[in-house]
């Protein structure tokens, strides 16, 4: 029996797997994130068996543009937990580090070692809630047209029926519709010069003077990820109101902090403390809340004026502290036990403080 090449050819096209795969509509298990940002409750999200949430899906709109959203599953495994909390370092670090000038006024880019202890902590469990809620809103940016994508990448992905990461598929600009959106707010990371750490609602800076490893009031030992937690506290995703006072410290230490200290191994921290349900739970004895109060009903200050409590030092035994960092390392057996751990092991201190003059 002879076949003619055009049969030839059709029969082969029909044995052949296509060589144009279809743009992928939005599979049923996946949903774009929530359009408006709820406050995160860091015990409830701790308490959770995951944190980085499902995992993001690239599909196609209905005229064939690109979309993302997070699928319902959970991970595997640990390791498909650690992906996941990967990809969203790696949306930050393509979306979210502030080149100069970009966070505020005097904003650096940050140093080697600021983008480390952040990258530390995007791939622990706290981070990874927080670094989520980032990841969610460069969700929403995207699917709105508001950031810019590589168009070959997406063309070739859509013809091999092989979708990429989004972290790699997105260019890290804004497009021009979103250089023009009033809500086209990109979350940044910066460095500034100074010390510590501190954030407003749209930013988090890192100062490039480095970070300490006690809290200068109490001593007590301070853990780097429960700080930026602390910080992502007063953002957007947590609390953004909760900044410029010591009651406002107060419940961002307990909601956002300790729950993380508790979760390192360290005690939970008593220079602020202040129950946010106070119907339920009293504030402990003598904290720093009370103590406060305290001041205001006997001496008239007000408690949201900084500078008048300040004066005081808060009735305590010292100056407020600085929010600082460090890295606390176990003392290694034979070291000399006379010489304080963290005059040496604090290896965030990546600019010494120069000496005082005599």
């Amino acid at each position: 029996m002879r076949f003619s090449v055009t049969r030839v050819l059709l029969i082969l096209a029909l044995l052949s797997p296509p060589a144009w795969a279809a743009c992928p509509p939005r599979p049923a298990d996946v949903s774009p994130p929530p359009a408006e940002r709820q406050q995160v409750d860091l015990e409830r999200e701790l308490d959770a068996p995951w944190q980085a949430g499902g995992a993001i899906v690239l599909y196609c709109d209905a005229e064939g543009r690109p979309q993302a959203g997070r699928s319902s599953h959970p991970p595997r495994d640990a390791a498909e937990e650690q992906a996941r909390r990967a990809e969203h370092w790696a949306l930050a670090r393509k979306l979210n580090m502030a080149k100069k000038g970009e966070a505020h006024p005097r904003g650096l880019p940050l140093a080697q070692p600021q983008r480390e202890l952040l990258q530390r902590f995007a791939m622990a469990d706290a981070g990874a809630v927080w670094l989520r809620e980032v990841a969610d809103d460069s969700l929403r940016l995207f699917n709105k047209g508001y950031l810019d994508y590589d168009r070959a990448l997406w063309a070739r992905s859509v013809k091999a029926g092989r979708m990429p990461p989004l972290s790699r598929l997105l260019t890290g600009k804004l497009t021009d519709k979103g250089l023009f959106a009033g809500d086209a707010q990109v979350f940044k990371f910066s460095g500034y010069a100074g010390p510590g750490a501190m954030a407003h609602p749209g930013a988090i800076g890192l100062g490039d003077g480095g970070l300490r490893c006690q809290f200068p009031a109490s001593n007590e030992l301070v853990d780097p990820h429960a700080i930026l937690s602390h910080e992502f506290g007063h953002t957007r995703y947590g609390d953004p109101a909760s900044g410029g006072s010591l009651l406002g410290e107060a419940r961002t230490v307990e909601r956002y902090e300790n729950p993380v200290r508790v979760r390192n191994g360290f005690e939970a921290r008593s220079v602020y403390f202040e129950r946010v349900n106070q119907g339920a739970l009293e504030a402990k004895k003598d904290s720093l809340v009370e103590r406060l109060l305290r001041l205001e009903r006997q001496r008239g200050i007000s408690v949201q004026d900084l500078s008048s409590v300040e004066r005081y030092h808060c009735d305590c035994s010292g100056p407020l502290p600085i929010i600082l960092d460090c890295e606390v390392r176990e003392r290694p057996a034979g070291e000399d036990a006379s010489v304080p751990a963290y005059e040496h092991d604090c290896k965030l201190n990546w600019k010494p403080e120069p000496a005082p003059l005599r």
